[in-house]
């Protein structure tokens, strides 16, 4: 084997490693994404604080109003959790995902269900760090109620 062909057979090694590697993580980030969204319809606070960095937040941005950005720390969150009844499911798709070390965000569009009834959609922008494991430490969010598009996950099954 020429030095040539050894340096380009090391070069996709590397390449395929790399591209292995970015997956796993990418894929881990969505497993905190799906474990976050299931502690919220579940209620379960001790599941929901497990994936979340304690002194994060939640930004919350009204599409069709020009009002301030409303903030929501995570601790007052998952007290507003705990108290709650009504049913809460929000579904995303077309996640887009950048890992860079020990940091990463996702974005994707969303819809999200009150007892089954479609309430708003979105965009959800995460971002996400790693301590040991991939953990939320803010959501920024557009809230749109009227005209959401239809969601390509279909209806919601309960």
């Amino acid at each position: 084997m020429t030095l040539l062909q050894r340096l380009l057979t090391l070069s996709a090694f590397a390449t395929s490693t790399c591209f292995g590697q970015a997956a796993g993580q990418e894929r881990a980030v969505l497993q905190a994404l799906d474990r976050f969204f299931h502690a919220m319809t579940e209620r379960d606070t001790a599941l929901m604080a497990s994936t979340v960095v304690r002194e994060g937040d939640l930004h919350i941005i009204q599409a069709e109003a020009s009002s301030p950005v409303r903030t929501v720390s995570f601790m007052d969150y998952l007290a507003r959790l705990a108290q709650g009844k009504e049913r809460l499911v929000e579904r995303y798709w077309d996640a887009r995902i950048q890992v860079s070390g020990p940091i990463a965000t996702a974005t994707m569009p969303y819809d999200f269900h009150i007892d089954g009834v479609l309430s708003h959609c979105g965009i959800d922008v995460f971002t996400l760090v790693n301590d040991g494991v991939w953990r939320i430490a803010s959501v920024s969010f557009t809230r749109q109620v009227e005209g959401c598009p239809e969601s390509p996950l279909g209806p919601l099954k309960e």
